[in-house]
């Protein structure tokens, strides 16, 4: 009886202490397209006339991560437990006698925090199953960096968190470093994290959009269609990809197809600007002037609505700094007046996109109303 006392004494504490940081959740809130998820997802964001042809460029993308959906840090799939290594018949005698004459030696606890530190845990085919702890850390550290626009300093922290993960890679870390190499310039090398992402996770939405966004830019349109339309089998009302996709019709010239998606990125979400937009630019090139007056009037509203809003909120921001505050409720508040500042100025370059396309439009309906 007395030689299994330190058995089970120890079992009952590694049991636990494998399960923290094991759990955990995962969701990423779409942001909006003038945002910067680095995409979508949504970081998810996506970026996005001579009479009315309609130019590509003239249609508003969604920002990939979907463009800056970063993940969650916090997240970390479930690790399976089952090892070919047992923990507690590391701990064991090798010895079969039994030491009825003694009494059994308890160990403390940092003795056993040690031994669990010295084993290498590996599951059933022998890959590390890394720190996940340790991964969320790093990730956090590098998304705070992109946040900032080092992103040379979050790809770094995004490498050295593959080195503690399972088996060495994971998808949230390479759909992040695909996030940071496209906002560095290099699609190409974007490409390759979200594959690896892909590939690691088959149904990661936002790393489907992400990518599909970059193989529209560079017009491998086919291939962007797959990749969007895998996304939203995953996550079939995401408004942001729709609106890609309706992107990519548009600029194939299937502009029926066009329609079809941008209308249901503004069925899910209304107050999409940019989906509004492209949607009256497809009426636009269908010919159907009185739809696209209806949605490029929508879009003047819109303007003005998000103008009014961001100058109240700098107008508040301004009065609270100048009430005379801490040195830290100082800094927040200045970041206000400029995030409003920043805020102000793209509603107003909306509303001055979005009034000329109306005034086009109703130039066009009024000549057809002539004798």
């Amino acid at each position: 009886m007395s030689l299994y006392y330190p058995i089970f004494f120890l079992s009952g504490l590694i049991i636990p202490f494998f399960l923290i940081g094991c759990g955990s959740d995962q969701f990423s809130d779409q942001a909006e397209s003038d945002s910067v998820m680095i995409d979508t997802n949504q970081v998810k964001a996506v970026f996005k006339q001579d009479g009315f042809e309609v130019k590509p460029d003239l249609l508003e993308p969604s920002l990939d991560s979907s463009d800056v959906q970063v993940v969650d840090p916090d997240f970390k799939p479930l690790v399976s437990l089952n090892s070919d290594v047992s923990p507690v018949s590391l701990l064991q005698s090798s010895s079969h006698e039994t030491l009825a004459a003694e009494e059994p030696e308890v160990e403390s606890v940092d003795d056993i925090l040690k031994q669990l530190d010295s084993i290498n845990l590996e599951d059933g085919s022998g890959i590390s199953l890394g720190d996940p702890d340790k991964v969320a850390g790093l990730l956090g550290e590098g998304n705070n960096m992109i946040n900032v626009g080092n992103i040379d300093g979050a790809l770094a922290k995004y490498q050295e968190a593959l080195k503690f993960a399972d088996g060495n890679d994971d998808p949230d870390v390479r759909f992040n470093m695909g996030i940071a190499y496209k906002a560095k310039g290099k699609p190409d090398k974007a490409i390759v994290e979200y594959r690896k992402a892909i590939e690691l996770a088959p149904e990661y939405s936002e790393a489907h959009n992400n990518l599909g966004n970059i193989l529209k830019d560079k017009k491998k349109f086919n291939e962007a269609i797959y990749h969007f339309d895998a996304s939203l089998k995953i996550f079939p009302e995401n408004p942001s990809t729709h609106n890609n996709l309706g992107t990519v019709y548009a600029m194939k010239g299937e502009i029926s197809e066009a329609v079809t998606h941008f209308s249901k990125a503004i069925r899910i979400q209304p107050t999409y600007f940019d989906a509004r937009q492209n949607l009256g630019f497809a009426y636009m090139q269908q010919g159907e002037l009185i739809a696209a007056e209806r949605e490029f009037s929508q879009t003047v509203e819109m303007a003005t609505g998000g103008m009014a809003f961001e100058h109240k909120r700098l107008e508040a921001a301004k009065a609270r700094l100048a009430s005379g505050l801490n040195p830290q409720d100082r800094k927040v508040t200045e970041n206000e007046i400029s995030a409003a500042a920043k805020a102000g100025r793209i509603a107003a370059n909306r509303y001055s996109r979005a009034m000329s396309y109306l005034q086009r439009v109703r130039e066009e309906l009024s000549k057809l109303a002539q004798p």
